[in-house]
């Protein structure tokens, strides 16, 4: 099966680094790298991408539909994360108008599957109502009638519900790995 692009898209600071980071780590490194990154002093999930980029290695993981390969500037990628930022004060308001942006200005044409990830619901202590409100918000703001579109709360810097749901929480229907599915 040939491999699938993704391009990861959202403001600065709202864990994309760290999201890519996480998924590499988590489902992508092999022997070699993960010899590399131990031996360098941080650790942090988000400092994955950066030594990627200065090895010039490609940022790649697998999912259970395949290899999937992180592409920075790709417009119609395969899969298009758009990453916002749960505990900001507008409650989305802004992610949402550049997302509906970028679609009807074309710089965004995912081809399969648009994943709307709502980070750092850790900071919203994991509140339904608060998923429930920003989901309707940005699935209003999508028109794409031939992609998959899905809404998944996480939590990248713990790295919850990014393989496995985050304890305690029953109402996720998908972690980001099934959403790739």
């Amino acid at each position: 099966m040939a491999p699938k692009s993704l391009a990861v898209l959202g403001h600065n600071g709202v864990g994309k680094k760290t999201i890519v980071g996480n998924l590499i780590f988590t489902c992508g490194l092999d022997l070699r790298q993960l010899q590399q990154l131990e031996s360098g002093t941080d650790r942090k999930m988000a400092s994955i991408v950066p030594f990627f980029d200065k090895n010039g290695i490609a940022k790649a993981f697998y999912a259970p539909s395949g290899q999937i390969i992180v592409e920075d500037t790709n417009p119609t990628p395969n899969i298009a994360f758009w990453v916002v930022d749960a505990s900001s004060p507008d409650g989305g308001a802004s992610s949402k108008a550049e997302l509906e942006s970028q679609i009807s200005a074309g710089s965004l044409k995912p081809t399969e599957k648009l994943i709307i990830l709502l980070n750092k619901m850790d900071e919203k202590e994991w509140s339904e109502a608060i998923y429930n409100e920003m989901a309707a918000l940005f699935q209003q703001a999508v028109n794409l009638p031939s992609v998959q579109v899905k809404v998944v709360p996480i939590a990248a810097l713990q790295g919850d519900n990014i393989l496995e749901p985050p304890s305690g929480i029953s109402w996720t229907e998908n972690t980001l790995m099934q959403a790739l599915e």
